[in-house]
């Protein structure tokens, strides 16, 4: 039925010389996206993406709605401009059969007409063409300019003339890639997948870093990571990385020198060490981390400050530093995380917590406490780097 689909940004829309920029990254990562299903072009603030077969529009639907930087599409009829009138309504007509079937049947004819060279103005075609699909459709339709739950759109633009009648929302945000390009670490629980998926609604590119512990992490843990990754690339479109870096010795080498209670603190300093090198050595702008003020005893203000020191040249990022566990949920419920990230498997994070750890570290106590650690740490980071994992995702 439907073998065009019309594309719409707004955020895009607001850059000023820039603009063709961001838009060509979008055209870009649609392409990536329907590779293979559709084809994609760009014209007047819009894109167009023709599909190879009208069988294949549930699946491109699906594919369009993952795309960062769309803020809404609608299938779509495509006439070229010299159509005929009549050839016109026979699509309105097929609409407007649709919307009988859906119960919708309040209608309002909105009019969008780029090209002037075009004959007539919008509202007359409006009236024409309501006056058409109401005469051969008789009895079927009201009418209000106000009250409609069916809106027949008509675009006439200097390629074509498009017919939809459904706006379908996107992702909004940027085109990812835009904004350069970061290293998230990935713990396999609820958070950190949200934290990513955030910054790609953002224009980032994401590449992801976990941490394994064998015997207290398996395989079973290391699907789980590679699984939440390869569903985070849904919406990226782009191919991405996944480092897997070991932590058992440097967690064994601080249960065994340092004060419990700033064991957790520790973990992750060690933890953000090795992000930050291997960040610096592809690239990466910036580290990201699905902390949330608060929300545990290692991310209060305090603790957060003391976890942070351990990185020195460059941002650390936290999308969800004021968010609700509840508003969280529910975006990892609407991308499709969730499921993965609540599957019961051990990560790095959870091996060998503190009793009772402290609420509100000191950064100068953290350091005397890492200081216990020398000079063995030096080695077990380096070794911890030299046993990376990297999975092509």
């Amino acid at each position: 039925m439907f073998t065009h689909i019309l594309v719409r940004y707004d955020e895009i829309a607001l850059k000023k010389r820039n603009r063709a920029w961001f838009e060509d990254l979008l055209l870009s990562n649609i392409r990536s996206s329907v590779a293979g299903v559709a084809s994609a072009r760009k014209f007047r603030g819009r894109m167009e993406v023709e599909l190879k077969s009208a069988d294949s529009l549930d699946d491109v639907v699906n594919r369009l709605s993952l795309i960062p930087g769309i803020s809404s599409f609608s299938p779509a009829f495509r006439l070229p401009l010299d159509a005929e009138w009549n050839e016109i309504v026979e699509k309105a007509v097929e609409l407007a059969k649709i919307a009988e079937k859906d119960g919708t049947k309040v209608l309002k004819v909105i009019c969008t007409r780029s090209n002037k060279a075009y004959p007539g103005n919008s509202i007359d075609i409006q009236k024409k063409l309501a006056g058409a699909v109401l005469s051969i459709m008789d009895k079927v339709f009201t009418v209000s300019m106000k009250d409609y739950n069916f809106a027949l759109e008509i675009e006439i633009d200097s390629s074509g003339i498009y017919l939809f009648s459904k706006r379908i929302a996107g992702t909004r945000g940027l085109p990812v890639g835009c904004a350069g390009e970061y290293l998230s670490l990935l713990s396999g629980g609820i958070d950190s997948p949200v934290a990513s998926y955030l910054t790609m609604c953002r224009g980032g590119k994401v590449n992801y870093l976990s941490f394994y512990s064998p015997p207290y992490t398996g395989e079973e843990s290391m699907k789980k990571l590679e699984d939440l990754a390869r569903h985070l690339k849904k919406y990226q479109g782009v191919s991405t990385k996944l480092y897997i870096a070991p932590l058992i010795d440097i967690q064994l080498l601080i249960r065994a020198r340092c004060f419990e209670g700033y064991r957790t603190i520790l973990f992750r300093r060690m933890m953000f060490k090795i992000a930050e090198r291997i960040a610096t050595e592809n690239g990466y702008q910036a580290l990201i981390t699905g902390e949330s003020l608060s929300q545990v005893a290692s991310q209060t203000i305090e603790n957060l400050t003391c976890i942070n020191d351990a990185v020195k040249t460059m941002p650390v990022i936290r999308p969800l530093i004021t968010y609700d566990k509840t508003d969280t949920i529910k975006i990892s419920e609407k991308i499709g995380a969730f499921p993965i990230s609540i599957r019961n498997c051990p990560d790095s994070c959870t091996a060998f917590l503190p009793k009772s750890p402290i609420i509100k570290g000191k950064l100068d106590r953290v350091l005397a406490e890492e200081k216990k650690l020398e000079p063995e740490i030096f080695d077990l980071l380096e070794e911890s780097l030299k046993n990376l994992k990297v999975i092509e995702i």
